[in-house]
């Protein structure tokens, strides 16, 4: 599919922008489109359409930053799973309002959530970086929701202990991540 997109681009630096955009962005898109639709085919076809109207808008949208990029995108995909949605059936006369009550997740907004999955996902990939009991207390703190207590119990610390070491692993994980930010621009 990037084949098509490449090919409504004009310059090699626009093909280049976009396949990288589209690489880095690709699955965090339609696993946000998926928990609207909940239909492969459809989140896939709402993806798609996303691209396209980035490209066709290619000047607002290419040379965003990768945070407002992917803020960006989010809502062009959100925007397209509607359309798709109000051509079914079932919605077809249902305005934008109660479409969106029908999307809204839990307590955190989907766009949301797909901005924390993708920098979980960079944040991932520095953990096996750092040492190993700054690993477990963020693992512990972060993805286990332990309290400090329940991690000091765990690793034979006090809880003011696990709070510096949960600071301090944070810390490190913040710095190589603006190295990685800095390193792209």
């Amino acid at each position: 599919m990037l084949t098509i997109y490449l090919s409504m681009l004009d310059t090699e630096q626009e093909r280049k922008k976009m396949t990288d955009l589209y690489e880095e962005h690709k699955y965090a898109l339609l696993h946000y489109a998926m928990k609207i639709m909940r239909d492969q085919d459809m989140a896939e076809d709402a993806v798609h359409n996303a691209f396209i109207s980035i490209i066709q808008k290619k000047e607002k949208y290419l040379y965003l930053d990768c945070r407002d990029f992917r803020r960006s995108a989010v809502i062009i995909v959100r925007n397209k799973c509607i359309d798709i949605l109000r051509k079914q059936k079932p919605y077809s006369n249902k305005s934008i309002e109660e479409l969106e009550i029908f999307l809204e997740s839990n307590e955190v907004p989907v766009e949301e959530q797909v901005i924390f999955e993708s920098e979980y996902e960079l944040i991932r990939k520095y953990l096996n970086i750092i040492d190993e009991i700054s690993k477990q207390v963020l693992l512990m703190k972060y993805i286990l929701n332990m309290s400090y207590k329940e991690i000091g119990e765990e690793l034979g610390m006090t809880s003011k202990h696990v709070d510096t070491r949960i600071m301090r692993a944070k810390e490190k994980v913040r710095k190589l991540v603006e190295k990685d930010v800095k390193y792209d621009e």
